[in-house]
């Protein structure tokens, strides 16, 4: 209900005075009355039926991909049967997104968040399981930092099937995205890995875990920590 002509105006006004792109389009996903891969039909038509819109959101600012998750669906029902309801949701969003222009990209999320989609392995099988071609999967460096999978088995499982990835730090135990320089990961060796696998595509700092009454510094530390890593392994970047 938020969104209408002149929002989508704006925002393309936005992108165009600041020469800017919207590689993702990111609804809100977890801990919703809604989910695509829930027990519950009802709630998986609405999940589904927000999915569309923003999908329709994306195709009107003209950006290329819609972020959808497979949240928690509860404890009462077999994986087998959550699966085929995951598949099913994401069968006809990629179908409704395909002729849109868009892509349909899912996030793997760490187990304590949703144990449907958390591993590589999980991104392989559910993208062989939906078959659509609209329908791609991203890394963020938490979900295999707490199941203990190497970053590079995301490029080397998933090939082009990979389009987006979220960086931050992490304190190892919980699902935390905090700020790229304080935490167990060296954020900075992360992108030479990025750069060594020949990523070309987005990268975007996930932060919010911290510093809500402060964006500012956070935006402004996340700046400094990305220049001066793109200087040390020789990317190019439009920084200021």
């Amino acid at each position: 209900a938020d969104y209408c002509e002149e929002v989508r105006q704006r925002v393309l006004d936005f992108k165009k005075r600041f020469n800017l792109e919207v590689p993702m389009y990111t609804p809100n996903a977890i801990n919703l009355p809604v989910c695509i891969c829930s027990p519950n039909p009802k709630e998986r038509e609405d999940a589904v039926s927000y999915l569309k819109s923003a999908i329709d959101v994306a195709n009107g600012i003209e950006c290329p991909r819609v972020l959808v998750v497979c949240d928690h669906p509860g404890y009462q029902t077999p994986r087998r049967e959550i699966w085929k309801y995951a598949v099913a949701s994401l069968k006809e969003l990629c179908a409704y997104a395909r002729p849109r222009g868009v892509d349909v990209t899912l996030e793997p999320l760490t187990p304590m968040e949703s144990p449907i989609v958390a591993t590589v392995d999980d991104c392989v099988a559910m993208i062989e399981d939906v078959d659509d071609p609209a329908l791609y999967c991203m890394m963020d460096i938490v979900p295999p930092t707490i199941t203990k999978e190497p970053l590079s088995k995301y490029f080397k499982m998933l090939g082009d099937r990979l389009n987006y990835i979220h960086i931050c730090n992490t304190d190892g135990i919980t699902d935390a995205h905090t700020r790229l320089g304080e935490g167990i990961l060296p954020v900075a060796d992360i992108i030479r890995i990025f750069k060594m696998y020949g990523w070309e595509g987005f990268v975007t700092a996930e932060l919010y875990s911290e510093l809500f009454y402060d964006p500012e510094q956070m935006l402004s530390n996340t700046n400094r920590f990305l220049k001066d890593a793109c200087a040390e392994f020789g990317i190019e970047n439009h920084l200021v």
